[in-house]
């Protein structure tokens, strides 16, 4: 069949009816998907079926960047919770049975050491002290006549003595009678805020009851526990930071660490001392706690640079002198708000920052420098 037969054979003319009778979405579709076809046999595409054919595209070295890090001095924190408490509380205490008779300040106040908070009723003490001076006075006056007869030879040194004890016996009722009627008036003993009244005017107040409670908040400690295995770094005087909730952040100082264990929990008492003169920080409020341990050697990272070897260890990739991957496992020192400090490299590091996902160790690479953060460049952490 010649080519002129062929193009008007029924078949042919079929197959035009078909194509004419297609929507033009169907008709793109089959000529894109003939074209891809004539397109991959044409051989543009070649394939190694295990050959000696030459590959068609020369192998280029992996380009990454690097970031040149110095290792500085840095010390390692540890943060914990704990929760602030007044440097000095007191509860003020009845020394004896007796009825409120006044309040002098209302709950809340800040008072000065010395000033009245709360007034019980005398009920007789004052007038017991005044008896008390008379006969001190009758007892002094009686000792000074006896010592200057028994001087004389007019009275005996029995008498003397006997005189000289109803002194002493006089001197002690006064001192006692003075301190129940001074007992009668609970004053500050610091300066500070009145945290709490439990009485009222008219109640009676059995001995022992706290009538008031002093706080100072001017000085405040910070009470955390801190596990065994960081306790041994806490030194007394170390600085440290304390981040309230709301955003403050106030410097500290360690001014106790305990040396026996909580059994329960296997922790151990800190404590922070924190100057507020202000007094805007309230007991009970729970903080973060910052508490420096060692200080060691340490390059600044950003935790996105880290990786896995084929054993499944954390490390970090770094380009050699002569270009060459090398990884080294890592240890975390601590984490900052603005990357993360590892020990356990050499001082000076050429971290690959960029593309370490895609090469391997051994394998030889061409590196470009990178620019990071100034906050890693100059190995500092923000907020400490």
């Amino acid at each position: 069949m010649n080519p002129k037969d062929f193009a008007n054979s029924e078949r042919v003319n079929e197959i035009k009816s078909h194509w004419l009778q297609l929507k033009p979405a169907h008709k793109a579709a089959i000529s894109i998907a003939a074209l891809t076809l004539i397109w991959m046999l044409s051989g543009v595409f070649s394939f190694d079926f295990g050959g000696d054919v030459a590959p068609t595209v020369a192998h280029k070295t992996p380009r990454v960047q690097v970031f040149a890090s110095k290792a500085v001095q840095h010390t390692r924190t540890v943060a914990v919770y704990g929760q602030v408490k007044a440097d000095r509380a007191v509860g003020l205490l009845s020394k004896f049975d007796a009825t409120v008779a006044d309040v002098q300040v209302p709950k809340g106040s800040l008072v000065k050491e010395g000033d009245v908070i709360v007034r019980f009723e005398s009920e007789g003490r004052a007038e017991r002290l005044a008896e008390a001076e008379a006969r001190l006075i009758q007892a002094e006056i009686s000792f000074d006549a006896a010592s200057k007869l028994g001087k004389e030879g007019f009275r005996s040194k029995i008498n003397t003595a006997g005189a000289k004890a109803d002194l002493e016996a006089a001197m002690a009722a006064v001192a006692f009678a003075k301190s129940n009627f001074d007992n009668v008036t609970i004053r500050a003993p610091f300066s500070g805020i009145v945290d709490s009244i439990p009485v009222e005017v008219g109640d009676m107040v059995s001995k022992g009851k706290m009538a008031a409670r002093i706080i100072d908040i001017s000085r405040l400690k910070v009470t955390a526990e801190v596990a065994e295995r960081d306790a041994g770094n806490v030194t007394v005087g170390g600085a440290s930071k304390v981040n309230l909730m709301d955003g403050r952040t106030f410097d500290g100082v360690v001014s106790y660490v305990s040396r026996a264990s909580n059994t329960a929990t296997r922790t151990y008492t800190v404590e922070v001392s924190v100057d507020v003169p202000d007094m805007s920080v309230g007991e009970g409020l729970t903080t973060e706690l910052i508490l420096p341990m060692e200080t060691v050697q340490a390059h600044m990272i950003s935790p996105a640079i880290l990786t896995l070897n084929d054993d499944g260890q954390l490390g970090i990739k770094t380009v050699s002198s002569d270009n060459v991957v090398m990884f080294y496992p890592v240890a975390m020192v601590s984490d900052t708000r603005s990357g993360i400090w590892i020990s356990g490299l050499n001082d000076e590091e050429n971290f690959i920052v960029v593309g370490q996902e895609f090469v391997q160790v051994g394998q030889k690479v061409e590196a470009v420098p990178a620019v990071l953060p100034s906050e890693i460049t100059n190995g500092k952490v923000e907020g400490m």
